[in-house]
């Protein structure tokens, strides 16, 4: 994998920076002439969160429009208010803080997408306890699944060593009290495996009639009926219905807020729109009507971008901001760079470090490539034992809702700019204006991407946060036949990093907090016979002193 990853401290981040007002909890905090933070316990807030949902109080979110007065305060406020648990800092945790001969001390983050934590004990043993990796990359259900190659495990292995020393970890799709992944709190179960605070906000509450056990499976296989519908009857008592983004950090949390995004796709109105049409068609068969319905989501809510302030000893403001946000990807490109240049507006006063990292499904089109097999992951709780025979269910249903929209070759690099007909770079703005963009201090986002920096020495625009292959970016995103990567792989997962640089592509200057050796997991997501989520876990580091100079550096 060319320069060796943990030796190098090259793991990948993406970095979505944000310096928002974030309206929050403040905390006293003191800095000794050192510039080490300095803060009693009794500063931070141990726990906080917003009222939750009954089962009752859901049920008439989904049969209600416009919910009472209440309801929508109540709604409106849950949306605005994200959890936060400084628990870990309380009990003595502090970072890893890594250091490799390249950077010195460095802080390390991940942003992934861990598709609602369906696989959450995978991915809690990848994060925490590599060693038990062995016996995750042997559970094997089908028997004609070829074991990994040496090399293979051997890449494999490397990129664990790169997960373990993260101090900062950033989720897309994660669920809280959801029946597919059994009611868990992901975000808290995750964060009490690793010993880490977290801050965590609701996107969307899953309001969907056979989620509620408004409406039961019908199928034709009676046997397939059965089985199924066992994966949408909600135990009453443990479903929150909830799906958000979050935070996991070592350092301690300051404050952190959450932001609704600009409206690009109505994901109650519009999909119960899809759900009337359904119910005029009953003439379809029972296997393709209800491939449809679990192809939609009825919820209440929308996109959002979480902002977390974090107590970093060596930031020159004794903080680092981090900006997780989750991009629309039902709608066109245009409407994702509004709500970029949203997010941008929100922080341009922030003078921290900052890392903006997220799923911004830049996909180029105006929805996120899906297959069948992607449904039921969704959806159904035990999906694997009927996926091949709903393949067959599907026949005559409409191909767009399980099929990628744009099935032409992408390479995964929307940076640059869009020539219509000749190069179509539909999600290029989006980076054009992240590019431009100043922050009041006069720090940029970095965007230098110089071969010394980046991992595998491929420099190119942000490389350094952002891992290239020969051709573009490696894809966080690809779906299960892409027939020789001739269509369906995407790079949705970026890294954005606002360290002391004034200049967003010229070399030399300050590297303290610049983004350095990106990297993208896709062998160690992939490594299991079932990928650990359908989007590979990227990272970067970001040296916390000035790093000596590197080898060709300008």
């Amino acid at each position: 994998m060319g320069r060796p990853i943990f030796k190098a401290a090259t793991p990948r981040v993406s970095l979505l920076c944000s310096s928002c007002v974030v309206a929050g909890l403040s905390f006293l905090f003191v800095l000794a002439a050192s510039h080490h933070l300095v803060a009693a316990q009794d500063d931070f807030v141990r726990f906080s969160k917003p009222d939750l949902f009954t089962f009752g109080e859901l049920v008439d979110l989904e049969k209600n429009d416009p919910p009472s007065p209440a309801l929508a305060e109540k709604l409106e406020h849950l949306l605005n208010t994200p959890f936060l648990n400084n628990e870990a800092y309380f009990k003595g945790a502090k970072p890893k803080r890594p250091s490799s001969p390249e950077l010195g001390p460095l802080l390390r983050a991940i942003c992934w997408n861990i598709e609602r934590g369906i696989h959450f004990d995978q991915i809690r043993i990848a994060l925490s306890e590599p060693e038990k990796f062995d016996q995750v990359l042997a559970e094997k259900k089908d028997p004609k699944t070829k074991p990994l190659t040496s090399d293979q495990l051997k890449v494999v292995k490397q990129q664990l060593d790169v997960l373990q020393p993260a101090d900062v970890l950033i989720l897309n799709e994660v669920d809280y009290g959801v029946t597919r992944t059994d009611y868990r709190d992901v975000t808290r179960d995750l964060a009490k495996a690793l010993n880490m605070n977290y801050a965590y906000g609701v996107e969307f509450l899953e309001l969907d009639p056979l989620n509620l056990g408004l409406e039961k499976v019908e199928l034709e296989d009676k046997e397939a009926q059965a089985d199924i519908q066992k994966s949408f009857d909600a135990d009453k008592s443990r479903y929150l219905g909830m799906h958000g983004t979050a935070v996991l950090s070592r350092y301690p949390i300051r404050k952190a807020s959450l932001r609704p995004l600009s409206v690009c796709y109505d994901w109650y109105a519009s999909e119960k729109k899809e759900i009337s049409k359904l119910e005029a068609g009953r003439r379809k068969a029972a296997n393709v009507a209800f491939m449809e319905r679990i192809a939609r989501e009825i919820r209440r809510g929308g996109r959002t971008a979480l902002f977390v302030e974090l107590a970093v000893p060596e930031s020159p403001t004794g903080a680092v901001t981090v900006v997780a946000p989750h991009l629309e990807n039902k709608c066109k490109p245009g409407c994702r760079a509004k709500q970029a240049m949203q997010i941008l507006d929100w922080i341009r006063t922030d003078h921290n470090p900052v890392i903006l990292g997220g799923d911004l499904n830049t996909t180029g089109t105006d929805n996120a490539p899906v297959s069948v097999s992607k449904v039921l992951t969704d959806r159904v709780k035990d999906y694997d034992k009927w996926a091949i025979q709903a393949v067959k269910w599907s026949t005559g249903a409409p191909t767009i809702l399980f099929m990628p929209v744009n099935i032409m070759r992408n390479k995964n690099d929307p940076t640059g700019f869009d020539v219509p007909i000749v190069s179509r770079k539909k999600d290029a703005k989006l980076f054009e204006e992240s590019n431009k963009f100043r922050f009041d201090d006069g720090h940029v986002f970095d965007f230098r991407g110089e071969d010394e920096r980046s991992a595998e020495g491929r420099g190119g625009t942000l490389s350094d946060s952002n891992q290239r292959s020969s051709k573009g970016f490696r894809y966080t995103f690809a779906l299960a036949k892409t027939y020789g990567g001739l269509f369906g792989e995407y790079r949705l997962d970026w890294f954005f990093v606002k360290g002391l640089a004034t200049d967003s592509r010229k070399p030399g200057g300050k590297y303290q907090f610049a983004p350095h050796f990106a990297w993208t997991l896709m062998e160690l997501n992939s490594g299991p016979e079932e990928s650990l989520s359908d989007h590979a876990p990227i990272t970067v580091d970001l040296p916390l002193t000035e790093p000596p100079p590197l080898a060709n550096s300008h």
